[in-house]
């Protein structure tokens, strides 16, 4: 791979490091120093899963008309950076609460909108079509490992203080924003058509992309399930694990290295299994097992090294198999998509299955409330369980060959969907 790709990976691996910390160190802020009650866990997940639903399609339509995406990478990274700074500044003074960790998740869930959807154009701009699998997993797996070491010490960071957890996430962001200003290969300005479009076509020109791709078309209501699934149980992880296992605080990060760990492991099997299946069977693949996985998670229980090691697998299964899930679909997407509606259709996908998050994290706070966390773990395995009758329409699609494009060619556009002049030229690796 080039020199830009090695510095846009160090970026993201310095990011996915100091991101972790951030990551562990709210819930775990927000239950042993603030008291925070499952309910309130359940506003701090919805509070990051709000941005998507509430300004994605505005963001989607406002980066495709970037003319210079990497200057707005830095500044999303310096961002973070001066939100983390402010949280600090209200812990030292004393008036953290939870409302203020709650705006702080929301600065980071709207930023990071608009990094995953500049992410995959951008990438694009680098590596070319032609290696966006093998740079996709390549990233992927440097990301696990930053962050799998991320959660080895995030635990033993915050014992030393609540401070220094967001402190490690500050410097990473400014790491990130100098290695992403290094880089120097040039960027094709957007489309000056698209400038004649009035706003409401574009905000419906991922729709419209979305619409025209059988087998994603098949795919979102499944996607939707799951991630009502993942805001039931992000919503209740850190009480369940700090109060009903009764796990140290110390232990905590430890738990997540097996997540870390997984992630990784994902991503070596995802680039093994992409040489035997395309795309569509390779995002089945890790979707089907992740959904399976999550019912390792309320099983947890007996003596605490038990119940961490068992809670550490049952979160870690579904990061497994969602890695490999990641990899086909955002190949699939990049490879199917033009580059100048994939910014859009990106956000157009995100926002469904992140309004199913936001649901899933009030749902899952408010039952964990009411009747209980181990209860309400079991009733989001039994939505898991039922969300994958939505897969047979895909399954279907798939069998009737709906998608009979190889994957090294882009599929054409939908109707009134813009395609870019003159395609792709593929850079040496």
């Amino acid at each position: 791979m080039t020199r830009d790709f090695r510095l846009f990976q160090g970026g993201q691996v310095a990011s996915a490091f100091g991101s972790v910390f951030t990551v562990i160190a709210v819930p775990l802020v927000a239950v042993q120093y603030l008291g925070a009650s499952p309910a309130e866990t359940g506003f701090l997940v919805a509070a990051g899963s709000l941005p998507l639903p509430l300004l994605g399609l505005f963001i989607s339509s406002l980066v495709d008309r970037l003319r210079s995406r990497r200057r707005v990478l830095i500044a999303c990274d310096l961002t973070v950076a001066v939100a983390l700074g402010l949280t600090i500044v209200s812990m030292l003074t004393g008036r953290l609460s939870i409302w203020a960790l709650g705006a702080l998740v929301f600065v980071i869930g709207t930023v990071g909108v608009m990094v995953e959807t500049l992410y995959l154009v951008y990438l694009k701009t680098i590596v070319g079509t032609g290696d966006i699998v093998k740079a996709r997993a390549r990233l992927n797996r440097g990301e696990y490992v930053g962050g799998t070491l991320g959660r080895a010490l995030a635990g033993p960071a915050a014992a030393l203080g609540p401070v220094v957890p967001f402190l490690v996430d500050t410097v990473s962001r400014l790491i990130s924003a100098g290695t992403t200003a290094l880089i120097r290969t040039p960027e094709r300005p957007a489309q000056q058509a698209r400038q004649e479009r009035s706003f409401a076509h574009e905000l419906g020109a991922g729709f419209r992309s979305l619409w025209g791709q059988p087998f994603l078309r098949a795919l979102v209501p499944f996607l939707v399930g799951q991630q009502l699934v993942m805001g039931m149980t992000l919503a209740l992880v850190a009480p369940y694990v700090l109060k009903v296992l009764h796990v140290p605080a110390q232990w905590y990060g430890l738990l997540f290295v097996l997540l870390g760990v997984a992630g990784v492991t994902g991503t070596f099997l995802s680039e093994l299994l992409s040489r035997r299946l395309n795309t569509e069977r390779l995002t089945m693949v890790g979707l089907i097992g992740g959904a399976i996985g999550t019912v390792a998670l309320p099983l947890a229980g007996g003596p605490v090294l038990v119940a961490a090691i068992t809670a550490g697998l049952g979160i870690g299964l579904p990061y497994l198999f969602g890695a490999i899930a990641n990899v086909g679909l955002l190949g699939f997407v990049t490879i199917r998509i033009p580059e100048e509606v994939l910014g859009r259709l990106s956000v157009s996908v995100q926002l469904l299955t992140a309004a199913g998050a936001f649901a899933g994290a009030l749902v899952g706070g408010a039952l964990g409330q009411q009747a209980g966390i181990v209860p309400t773990l079991w009733v989001a395995c039994g939505v898991s369980a039922v969300s994958m009758l939505l897969l047979l329409p895909v399954l279907r699609v798939m069998r009737a060959g709906d998608e009979r494009t190889p994957d090294h060619a882009p599929a054409a556009a939908p109707a009134g969907v813009p395609v870019a002049e003159g395609g792709d030229a593929e850079r040496p690796a």
